[in-house]
């Protein structure tokens, strides 16, 4: 097993805690241009620009860049973004690194990750406000980020078709299934012979097939709905029960039914609301990159960082 103290403890250090044992006097006042002191040698602001520069140049100057036409763009359409939407976007932000965190740790909930950090010395409360910190350094990031949603989102429309798929999707009936797949109907058709003997399905699964995705999880596949190709063809099959070879584009498949999950018993009007902002979100995302993109190419930029 991982040292788990060990990799919270890194994680922390990252988050800025290091540097805690420098310690100015109270009676010193500091030189704004001097960024430390070190053994009596002081060490300038233009000093750590110029490492900063020589390290990360090109990539922060192109952030720099996109947040500058991001800004300009929303000057433009008199888009704006409050204090409170930044801080409620960080807090959604810290919420979700400490749950990435935490499976990474292979912590199964709060208590265990703050049995975690007592033995790096840290309450969960300081935990928190460590990466809190993080995020606020990168405040105008946040921001940019929200401005160039809002403006994406004035660009977007969701149709009621999209919105009935949507609700299929999400509500609708799901079932639950393992496959194998094969390069050939013979051997798709061997493989089917050997479940109708008796051989272990999940087994098969494993060795045989070729979408290896499900293969390293004894076939298992996602939820899918009783549409489709594979939808259809399933349809009718019973829990337990071992359908035909279905031919699609990636192959031959059997598949054995685990479960089906009724539809949501939800209407179509209590949820509409809650899919668009899902739509939306998604469309924004898929959105963002080639908006940016576009944006930088209509521009005129030019850069002055030495090679």
């Amino acid at each position: 097993m991982k040292n788990i103290a060990f990799t919270f403890g890194t994680i922390i250090l990252t988050l800025g805690m290091i540097g805690n044992n420098v310690i100015l006097g109270s009676d010193v006042k500091p030189d704004k241009n001097v960024v430390a002191v070190v053994n009596g040698e002081e060490l300038s602001r233009d000093k750590l620009a110029d490492l900063l520069i020589d390290m990360y140049g090109n990539e922060g100057l192109g952030l720099l860049i996109r947040r500058t036409l991001v800004r300009q763009e929303s000057n433009k359409r008199n888009i704006t973004v409050t204090d409170e939407e930044v801080a409620e976007r960080i807090e959604a932000l810290v919420g979700g690194q400490i749950k990435q965190q935490m499976k990474k740790g292979g912590l199964k909930d709060e208590e265990a990750l703050k049995r975690e950090l007592e033995k790096a010395k840290l309450t969960l409360d300081q935990y928190r406000k460590n990466i809190q910190k993080k995020f606020k350094l990168t405040n105008g990031q946040v921001e940019a980020e929200i401005l160039a949603e809002k403006i994406i989102k004035q660009t977007i429309k969701i149709t009621d078709d999209e919105l009935r798929e949507a609700y299929e999707e999400q509500l609708g009936e799901k079932i639950l299934a393992r496959q194998i797949v094969l390069r050939t109907l013979r051997d798709a058709e061997r493989t089917l012979e050997r479940i109708k003997t008796g051989a272990d399905f999940e087994a098969l699964a494993k060795k045989e097939s070729i979408d290896r995705n499900s293969a390293s999880r004894g076939g298992k596949m996602r939820p899918f709905g009783p549409k489709g190709t594979i939808g259809k063809a399933v349809a009718n099959l019973k829990n337990g029960e071992v359908s035909e070879i279905i031919k699609t584009d990636s192959g031959y498949h059997i598949l054995k039914i685990e479960k089906r999950i009724p539809r949501s018993m939800k209407k179509f009007s209590e949820v509409k609301e809650d899919l668009v902002k899902l739509l939306t979100a998604q469309k924004v995302q898929t959105r963002i990159s080639p908006w940016l993109l576009n944006l930088a190419e209509s521009a005129e930029i030019t850069t002055n960082l030495p090679d």
